[in-house]
């Protein structure tokens, strides 16, 4: 048996090339914190950091299952507010 081929019409061969454009693959970086990273320029000036935001990141990383001891857990959420 001989094979059949098929020739693509011009205008189905356009679709098929601008339906391969149009797959676009989307990149979403993933973070381990939900903290989001600060800028630059938002870490710069008078940016402080409160006792009250440090206690509630440490009891984050606590809840994850992530964590260390207390004091551990205090140190690495000073580290990610303070962008150290």
């Amino acid at each position: 048996m001989a094979k059949s081929t098929k020739k693509i019409t011009a205008p189905a061969k356009k679709a098929v090339t601008a339906a391969k454009r149009a797959v676009v693959k989307t990149v979403t970086e993933v973070r381990n914190t939900a903290i989001p990273k600060l800028t630059p320029a938002k870490r710069k000036g008078s940016f402080e950091i409160t006792h009250d935001q440090i206690a509630q990141r440490a009891y984050e990383i606590h809840c994850s299952g992530n964590g260390g001891s207390d004091t551990d857990n205090w140190f690495r959420a000073e580290r990610e507010l303070r962008g150290i």
